[in-house]
């Protein structure tokens, strides 16, 4: 996996084009089922960007996708200490930042919920991703029903902002 160039940095913060790659299983989800669940967690495909990459899991409730975050991640080492991942962490001043980069170059985020549909990609179109830290934090970006943006990281926390306008 190649490093890219990044779309845009907010300190030591770096902003990213993601690419989503499902994986070949959802091809087999039972979406009929899907529609009938509660809830459900499905690991559902790895996005990467910036020579960094992370599952993606969805939480399925009636047949919408109403949740994505990160989990796990190819390189990430499962003996990390949980004050350590905090550490790595973007505090969320400069998560916020970051954000309002994304809006200034008219990037947006996943929007939700989404219908489950069949494979290939399940429609789901992850946008920017944000890249922090050594080790690395890797965060999507998730506009809400309700118009708020929430930026979902892998370790550290994430935030949730109200609609904003960036003029």
């Amino acid at each position: 996996m190649k490093k890219q160039k990044p779309l845009a940095t907010e300190g030591k913060l770096e902003i990213h084009r993601a690419k989503f790659h499902p994986f070949e299983t959802v091809k087999y989800l039972d979406i009929a089922a899907l529609r009938k669940t509660a809830k459900a967690r499905i690991e559902v495909g790895r996005v990467e960007g910036g020579g960094k990459e992370a599952t993606i899991v969805a939480e399925i409730h009636k047949g919408m996708i109403t949740r994505l975050a990160p989990i796990g991640c190819k390189g990430c080492s499962g003996d990390k200490s949980a004050a350590a991942r905090k550490g790595g962490a973007a505090s969320k001043k400069k998560l916020r930042a970051a954000l309002t980069r994304v809006r200034e170059l008219g990037l947006s985020g996943v929007k939700l919920p989404i219908p489950v549909r069949k494979a290939p990609d399940l429609g789901i179109q992850i946008g920017p991703i944000i890249i922090y830290g050594d080790p690395f934090d890797i965060c999507i970006i998730v506009e809400e029903p309700n118009g708020d943006t929430c930026v979902v990281c892998l370790f550290g926390p994430g935030i949730c902002v109200g609609k904003v306008i960036v003029q």
